[in-house]
């Protein structure tokens, strides 16, 4: 049995009884997208532990040994993979859960093979959803997803859940905790913050903020891309801290990208007015304009306002991108590799393509615009 099967368990085992740490997660996440009949086992956060131990108890009355055997001879009877012995069964009886998802792993990876030896044909890429983790004060990790009513608990605090968003204005018993949301690549998620203040995280995104605000600034701070729109409060400014680049805003909207390359942050103001600041330099914008900062320099420049609101309304746009950037944009929205395989020009490309599109339906697009010949193989893009 394959080490990758019994780590998959154990950290399944600490999920399900609450233990698993934030770098144990993502780690499990990685899993779950590779074997997605793992999801059923950690759908349910309110899963008794009671039942847990009872499933627990049920798996160890089976002689897995026996039933893996049987599993390597009916589908991979012609090779020489070894079984392995008793001391197998010394492993803690906490991750004896994958004697409930060994066989659904091993069925998996022929799936798989199959797919690697047939490169004709395309296994299931989805366009991207409503979906993200919350990290709570005490270091609990919570799932959220697309219309789901529960509620979250940190310390005296009561925080309901209800659809797409998360809104710390409903929250009962407010306290200040410092909190966290990330949203995976292929996923997107939309939170309200205590003042009001509305932010869209786009994929491969994470947010840090406080639970309430208190003192005489509100401030959050951002890796990835958001989109902002701040609740006005002059008597407390708003401030997003993005590496060493600060946005300061009493009241606007704005988008901040930090998918860029050179590690630069984009920042296109649609509405109010901002300061864009970093150690070494400061700018004060008006609507319509951008900002490009990191390394100490703040530059400025017309923006074009489409860019910042397009994935939020469900597109991709890019006005004079070039090729690798839109790409790398497709790529976390559909959870996919790329493999470039061929040196790509310097030209930038005009255009826009619905987030819903099939992934299939995305790379025609792109090959008609471009002098590529752009297909999906697998879990990768592949640019020839």
């Amino acid at each position: 049995m394959d080490e990758e099967y019994v780590k998959a368990a154990e950290l399944i085992s600490k999920y399900i009884q609450g233990n698993i740490s934030a770098v144990e997660y993502n780690e499990l996440m990685d899993m779950v997208k590779k074997y997605p009949t793992l999801r059923s086992w950690i759908a349910n956060q309110d899963f008794p532990l009671e039942e847990v131990s009872k499933r627990l108890t049920d798996y160890q009355t089976i002689d897995v040994e026996k039933e893996w055997g049987d599993v390597l001879e009916k589908y991979h009877h012609n090779t020489n993979r070894k079984i392995w012995g008793k001391a197998w069964w010394a492993v803690a009886a906490s991750i004896i859960i994958i004697c409930g998802v060994a066989g659904s792993f091993f069925l998996k990876k022929q799936e798989e093979n199959r797919l690697t030896e047939n490169v004709g044909k395309t296994m299931d890429v989805v366009p991207g959803r409503t979906v993200a983790t919350l990290t709570l004060s005490d270091g609990t990790i919570t799932v959220l997803e697309e219309q789901e009513d529960r509620t979250v608990v940190d310390g005296k605090m009561i925080l309901p859940i209800s659809g797409s968003t998360l809104d710390y204005r409903a929250a009962e018993n407010p306290t200040v905790y410092q909190h966290k949301l990330q949203v995976p690549l292929g996923g997107t998620y939309h939170i309200q913050l205590a003042d009001g203040t509305k932010v869209w995280l786009n994929a491969d995104s994470e947010l840090e903020f406080p639970s309430a605000f208190t003192g005489d600034e509100r401030k959050v701070t951002v890796r990835g891309e958001a989109y902002f729109e701040i609740a006005k409060d002059a008597t407390k400014p708003f401030k997003v801290l993005v590496g060493e680049t600060e946005v300061e805003a009493l009241g606007t909207a704005f988008n901040i990208n930090t998918h860029l390359y050179k590690e630069k942050i984009k920042t296109i103001l649609t509405e109010g007015t901002i300061k864009v600041s970093t150690p070494e330099d400061s700018k004060i914008i008006e609507p319509g304009y951008a900002t490009i900062s990191g390394r100490g320099n703040v530059e400025v420049g017309k923006a074009d306002l489409e860019e910042a609101l397009a994935w939020k309304e469900g597109y991709f746009y890019f006005d004079s991108k070039r090729l690798k950037e839109v790409l790398d944009d497709i790529a976390r929205w559909y959870n996919i590799k790329l493999d470039i395989q061929v040196p790509l020009a310097n030209k930038r490309y005009v255009g826009g393509i619905k987030k819903s599109e099939s992934i299939e339906a995305v790379c025609a697009v792109l090959s008609d615009l471009t002098p590529y010949n752009i297909t999906v193989k697998g879990k990768k893009i592949r640019v020839r």
